[in-house]
């Protein structure tokens, strides 16, 4: 398979920036708009993602072209539309959702996990009627979890979004099959109307290195590679770059009832790993961009100290910190 796309991203790289969100219509190639309808009709049953089913929606996990270069063309048309860089680029999510044939007209609208910095919509099949809301202008607050339940069971009654979405600005599309949309998917409240028998595909993305739930084809060679590294030398390791590791779900710090503080990491589906006040304040320090030894100096104001580096060592073979080299 050749090419995945129709359009030169840089063509819609000005109303993304201006606007948030972008609409490209018939732009998957018809070789891709195939393959994607192939697989939808052929996925097998134990590919259902049932922990991922949303009332009326079934999803199944999307599985790229084998020997093909397609998700360095996903990163590369992201990354010409939004601006970010398609080398930071990280695959969260690649779902195909399909909606049953009794799905309600009117469903409630949702943001996206927090690991969705942008979502990209493929529509594969869209009935007559079945129309794409976004509201891309107000109450913009990234949703701070990585499921969209768990942003909705963090509001009192009071605070649903149905109340003031009612007066929000909105913006509606009736879409077609083939046709591609960005947007900013953990910010942006959304949701499909009259969505029965539609079929999307929806791949997201963010540049910060998180994919919580596994789904980046390239996150356990990223894995592999951490664990590499922790064989070398102390030297090799202090310019490698320290990230916040893929598989972290969230960072958090608790109080007992005493009021003393705990500082944990919880890995998406695992219990609380216990670090200390030190690797809590390294994590924050990690910005992709600095290198163990800036980390280290950050940690305790020198670069040489055995007991920093062992931390580090800790934290990776944890999963974590992912170790990887500095990009060019």
């Amino acid at each position: 398979m050749e090419k995945m796309f129709t359009f030169n991203p840089s063509s819609y790289a000005r109303e993304f920036t201006e606007k948030g969100f972008v609409l490209i219509p018939q732009g998957v190639t018809e070789e891709f708009h195939n393959y994607m309808v192939e697989q939808v009709e052929n996925y097998r049953q134990p590919k259902v993602l049932k922990e991922f089913a949303i009332g009326n929606k079934q999803q199944s996990l999307f599985e790229f072209p084998d020997n093909s270069d397609s998700l360095n063309q996903l990163f590369e048309m992201v990354g010409g539309v939004t601006g970010l860089d398609s080398k930071r680029l990280v695959l969260s999510e690649r779902h195909i959702k399909s909606y049953e044939s009794d799905a309600a007209p009117n469903p409630l609208a949702h943001k996206d996990r927090y690991a969705s910095e942008i979502s990209v919509g493929l529509s594969i099949h869209v009935p007559k009627g079945s129309k794409l809301v976004l509201y891309p202008y107000d109450h913009l607050e990234v949703n701070p979890f990585n499921s969209a339940a768990g942003l909705r069971a963090s509001f009192s009654p009071d605070q649903h979004p149905e109340g003031y979405l009612e007066t929000a600005r909105k913006v509606v599309y009736s879409d077609s099959p083939r046709d591609v949309l960005l947007f900013r998917g953990n910010a942006v409240w959304h949701l499909r109307s009259n969505p029965a028998n539609t079929v999307n595909l929806y791949l997201k993305l963010n540049s910060f290195n998180c994919d919580p739930i596994g789904e980046d084809p390239t996150t356990e060679m990223t894995r592999k590679r951490t664990l590499e590294a922790l064989t070398m030398s102390d030297d090799v390791l202090l310019n490698l770059i320290p990230m916040i590791g893929r598989r972290v779900d969230y960072v958090h710090r608790q109080c007992t009832r005493q009021w003393d503080e705990i500082f944990g990491v919880v890995l998406w589906g695992e219990s609380h790993f216990t670090i200390d006040e030190q690797e809590f304040a390294a994590l924050k320090t990690m910005d992709g961009k600095r290198n163990v030894r800036s980390v280290l100096a950050q940690m305790n104001g020198s670069t040489n100290q055995t007991g920093c580096l062992s931390k580090i060592r800790r934290l990776a073979a944890r999963g974590v910190v992912d170790l990887v080299p500095a990009l060019d």
